[in-house]
């Protein structure tokens, strides 16, 4: 009695191993594993620094903020269009070395609108851009928390940048999904950008929260 017990314990435990096995090689646990497979390296951040902490600083660095999101949204949509010889659907894609290369070209533009928005509000200090790798400290978008850690950034320096930061998540672009694509492209209106399938576990359905776990990798300045 006691052996038939044992072999039925051990068909059983046979059984949930085999069970959870299929879980994990049939993709049913997509979010811990696309959540393992991403690392710091697969992102570029936004990181925006204001000239000081008074009210008029601060509220110039959300202008200049939003007119860099905008102009960067028309600039890559019309990009990824150009670099997918006009596709006819409203979904478009960038690798991040494409996303790269496209922002280091277009460096210059980025400091020339800043500081006109800076001068336009009556302010008499300059701004700089550059991509780089900085550090940033543990930040939560909508329901998904990224850990404190170096990351590839556009940081827009405004002023003596002395004041409170902003940061987004650049690419995968999340600081410009839901913007419509320039009209002058194929699909005009609600143009949807493709993401890597390692990113869905960024977009959670029902709001539940997500605290990433990346691999922290070596980063470079550039």
């Amino acid at each position: 009695m006691r052996t038939r017990v044992k072999k039925t314990l051990r068909i059983g435990l046979l059984i949930l191993l085999a069970a959870f096995a299929y879980l994990l090689g049939s993709g049913k646990m997509t979010s811990e594993s696309n959540a393992e497979a991403l690392s710091n390296e697969d992102f570029i951040r936004l990181h925006v620094i204001a000239n000081s902490d008074s009210e008029a600083d601060q509220d110039l660095k959300l202008e200049v903020r939003d007119a860099i999101l905008e102009a960067l949204d028309e600039g890559l949509a019309a990009e990824a269009f150009a670099r997918a010889d006009g596709g006819e659907t409203g979904a478009v894609s960038l690798d991040k070395e494409e996303f790269e290369e496209y922002l280091t070209g277009q460096l210059g533009e980025i400091e020339t609108l800043a500081r006109q928005v800076v001068r336009e509000n009556g302010c008499g200090y300059g701004a700089e851009a550059e991509l780089t790798v900085c550090w940033i400290p543990e930040k939560t978008y909508e329901s998904v928390t990224f850990p404190a850690g170096n990351y590839e950034a556009l940081r827009v320096v405004l002023g003596e940048g002395g004041g409170q930061n902003w940061w987004c998540v650049l690419f995968p672009p999340l600081c410009l999904i839901g913007v419509d694509a320039p009209e002058e492209t194929p699909a005009g209106e609600g143009t949807e950008w493709a993401l890597d399938q390692r990113y869905d576990v960024l977009f959670t359905e029902g709001g539940q929260p997500v605290e990433l776990k990346l691999r922290f990798k070596t980063l470079e300045l550039l």
